[in-house]
């Protein structure tokens, strides 16, 4: 990442939340943000797949994908996998959606032999910063500092910004809230 990127990912996350008429430490639920960006934002099985598809991709495939942002007509949209938690739901949806932020070039998909081995670029910077914008869009640091002060409950605490114990885990780690504050009551 260049240098300042986390900052500036921390600056975006509080205009973001001014132009949507939130607190900077408010919570930021993904379908607000996809909204206020124009992102239709569908589970899978709200698209008209055949119950087979369906079935291969949120009950036998279930854990081999999380979301995907596609461009058709002019639109972007982020397809997601139901089949997977709250918390998940929301990460996977910001994650997809700071790619669309950053204007990251989307990764591009080809099919080999008979198309049953399916192929696609990986950029590993793209998908790093995406999660880092990520991270400070759902629980940028004003959020992490004023859930510590408050003594908030963790269960209290990831309820209310949409998120896992993992994901609160790791940004009061990266952001020194942690070291600062100690850790958040079970």
């Amino acid at each position: 990442m260049e240098r300042g990127f986390k900052s500036r990912c921390e600056e975006m996350a509080k205009s973001f939340r001014v132009r949507l008429g939130l607190e900077t430490a408010a919570p930021l639920p993904a379908e607000t943000l996809a909204r206020h960006l124009d992102v239709l934002v569908w589970r899978v099985s709200e698209i008209g797949l055949s119950a087979g598809d369906l079935r291969r991709l949120t009950v036998e495939d279930a854990g081999s994908w999380s979301a995907i942002a596609v461009s058709a007509h002019g639109r972007e949209a982020i397809l997601v996998n139901p089949a997977h938690s709250r918390a998940r739901y929301s990460s996977d949806v910001m994650h997809e959606l700071a790619h669309l932020i950053l204007n990251h070039e989307p990764s591009s998909m080809f099919f080999v032999g008979d198309g049953e081995l399916a192929l696609r670029n990986y950029n590993r910077a793209a998908e790093e910063e995406a999660d880092w914008l990520a991270g400070a869009l759902l629980l940028p640091r004003d959020a992490l500092v004023r859930l510590s002060r408050r003594r908030v409950r963790m269960k209290e605490a990831c309820g209310a910004y949409q998120v896992s114990r993992r994901m609160m885990d790791f940004r009061m780690n990266v952001t020194g809230v942690r070291r600062q504050f100690g850790s958040l009551p079970d």
